[in-house]
């Protein structure tokens, strides 16, 4: 019984587009920061190899935390499918092994889950063999890449990192029924994470820090803090030490989430309780309702086509909102905002003030790829919706203009991520304020939207629509999209080619300053901006 749920759940994992997807987005990334000195995954490379045995750890325990999002919708999906198909009741009634059917579906995924990893071990390894090649990198730069690497890499951290968090996913998603739900144990490794941080500032509760990692990050720099090139050169991570301490710590916390969400685990369904309607309800369902025909009049004026569009413009806006995946994105771009304002402004012991052009390129750092990911995620979801729930053919048989529709689609994209952005300021406000900073420059987060991100959410969010029109195929276009988004950027920054006109959302750089505002590029970036749009 296990091993049939255990290879159904890969076989069903390796049909779907999502892990190729995941896989190469990983392997993009890394061979960028491979071949090319201005993208960098966890600092700089230094005097070492660039394919060294220290760097590619250091790749995997930083990607680890992109994989908490791999992690979340490989374990939702197989925990939560039979519910949403509603095939549960038929499944669950039929004589099923429970260990069999829970931990075959759990490791299925686990391993599902680590695959997309694996990109970052193809991305060294083409970076390695390409960079040379073409001459993007000189060919002394590159060693020797052994295989222990990647076997240890993956058994100290990849698959580690996804058992302890699927277990905490699986377990929530299982017992409570709902995605939301199960996103909150990630938040709490999150948390672990900025604890393990804070103790680490202080050399006395140094090891205590790194053992309350639950990524290994600040633990493989502990260990490897005194290692010189050679060392990082040559030197695989250790199965031994305060890195496998902590590994076997965050293990057992795993089994231990795993095993109480199984013997809490049952294939039995509670009732639930039907809430007592109220009398007045009663009365007026028992009443016999006077069915009249409905006054309807056709209007063609201009006001029709604005309700058209503000129709068209809610339904999709509100879709887009109350979603899933658009609450997933906000918990943890948000996370990663508090964790950056939870260590504060502070350079070599001197603490600053939460300026206003600290604050934007905070929100920058934090917002940035999760709402590139959202211009590509809900651009395939808008123009696919109506199809998926099989009504496109009644809406297409409606009186409208099919331009407005399309149009109401692509201001509510842009709406989406325009409010994304704004929430991040309302709690950049607030931890001013509460930093005792009282210089609020609301006007200085308004023209940085209207300088520099609303005309990369305009031009982003029309090539991703029109991908998603011109293919005609939701997973075919997410590709193209993201071949769009980092493809083109890795070969523009590998030639060395630095041209605004190339790059899509390009523009020219604004920074504010306290004594210089945008300074004097202001003119030129608004006539850039209003050229491109």
């Amino acid at each position: 019984m296990f091993k049939t749920f255990f290879f159904s759940e890969l076989s069903y994992r390796f049909k779907q587009p999502m892990i190729y997807i995941f896989l190469a987005i990983i392997t993009l990334l890394v061979f960028g920061a491979t071949v090319s000195d201005n993208i960098q995954i966890g600092g700089s490379v230094g005097n070492v190899y660039r394919n060294s045995p220290h760097i590619i750890t250091n790749y995997t325990t930083v990607m680890s935390i992109f994989g908490l999002l791999m992690a979340a919708a490989f374990f939702n999906n197989a925990a939560l499918k039979d519910y949403s198909n509603g095939f549960n009741e038929i499944l669950y009634s039929t004589p099923l092994s429970k260990s069999g059917f829970y931990f075959g579906r759990f490791l299925g995924a686990l391993i599902a889950s680590t695959i997309p990893l694996l990109g970052i071990f193809i991305g060294v390894y083409l970076g390695s063999i390409m960079a040379p090649a073409f001459g993007w990198i000189d060919a002394d730069r590159f060693g020797s890449m052994s295989f222990m690497t990647v076997i240890s890499n993956y058994l100290l951290f990849i698959l580690p990192n996804m058992f302890f968090a699927g277990a905490i996913i699986f377990a929530l998603a299982i017992k409570w029924k709902s995605a939301i739900i199960s996103f909150v144990g990630a938040m709490v490794i999150i948390i672990g994470y900025i604890v393990s941080g804070s103790l680490l500032s202080d050399l006395d509760n140094e090891t205590l820090g790194a053992l309350l990692d639950s990524f290994g990050i600040r633990t493989y720099s502990n260990v490897t803090k005194y290692y010189t090139a050679v060392e990082k050169n040559t030197l695989n991570p250790l199965f031994g030490g305060l890195l496998l301490l902590n590994r076997a710590i965050w293990i057992g916390v795993g089994v231990l989430v795993l095993l109480i969400s199984f013997f809490n685990f049952s294939f039995i369904i509670k009732n639930k309780k039907e809430k007592k309607s109220s009398t007045k309800k009663k009365l007026i369902d028992s009443e016999i309702a006077i069915l009249l025909k409905p006054l309807t009049t056709v209007n063609y004026l201009g006001s029709s086509t604005w309700n058209q569009f503000k129709s068209f413009f809610l339904i999709n806006f509100l879709s887009i909102t109350k979603s899933v995946t658009f609450k997933i994105f906000l918990i943890f771009s948000l996370l990663l905002f508090i964790t950056q304002l939870y260590g504060g402004f502070e350079y070599m012991g001197l603490k600053s003030y939460p300026l206003t052009y600290k604050m934007i390129g905070a929100i920058s750092s934090s917002s940035e790829i999760f709402i590139i990911i959202m211009l590509v995620f809900f651009s395939g979801e808008l123009i696919w919706r109506d199809r998926e729930s099989n009504i496109n053919e009644v809406i297409d048989a409606t009186p409208h203009i099919s331009f407005m529709s399309m149009f109401a689609k692509a201001i509510s994209l842009i709406s989406v991520v325009s409010v994304f952005y704004f929430l991040f300021v309302v709690l950049a406000i607030l931890y001013q304020i509460l930093s005792g900073y009282s210089a609020i420059e609301l006007d200085v987060y308004i023209m940085t939207y209207l300088l520099n991100l609303l005309p990369m959410y305009i031009t982003w969010g029309g090539v991703m629509i029109l991908v998603q029109v011109l293919f005609n195929s939701k997973y075919l276009a997410y590709f193209i999209s993201i071949l769009l988004v980092y493809i083109s950027s890795i070969i523009f920054l590998a030639f060395d080619i630095e041209s605004n006109m190339l790059f899509f959302g390009g523009g020219p750089s604004l920074r504010y300053s306290d004594l210089n505002g945008f300074g004097p590029g202001l003119t030129g970036a608004l006539w850039f901006n209003t050229y491109c749009l």
